[in-house]
């Protein structure tokens, strides 16, 4: 590796405050809901993205659960389908990074007419 590469890799490090291997990895990892109540697992399914929960307060049952599906990347986020764990309701979903250590996580009925949204925090 060139030594301005090394240079510019520990600039960003030192700038940012991430390691560079989390700043590269995008929305891959674990992710806390808003709410604390459970944490999910993004991992690559074949080309696209998807998610899992890896930990519920509340419901041991919802673990293993898969919560995103077919996240395909469209520019700077993602855009697939987001289950609500809970009730299996289904919504158009997207996802952005707000920061390395913040997602933002929106569904929407009736073709995006109504829309909400949560920002989740990286546990790892």
């Amino acid at each position: 590796m060139k030594t301005s590469t090394l240079i510019a890799a520990a600039s960003l490090i030192a700038a940012t405050g991430v390691p560079l291997a989390l700043a590269s990895q995008g929305p891959i990892g674990e992710w806390q809901i808003a709410d604390g109540s459970a944490d999910v697992a993004i991992r690559p399914c074949g080309a696209d993205l998807c998610g899992f929960v890896s930990w519920s307060r509340d419901a041991a049952d919802l673990v293993g659960r898969e919560v995103l599906i077919d996240m395909r990347p469209v520019g700077d986020l993602w855009s697939g389908t987001v289950v609500n764990a809970k009730d299996g309701e289904r919504y158009d979903a997207r996802m952005s990074l707000i920061s390395d250590s913040v997602l933002k996580i929106e569904g929407c009925v009736l073709g995006g007419i109504f829309c909400g949204d949560q920002q989740w925090s990286r546990v790892k």
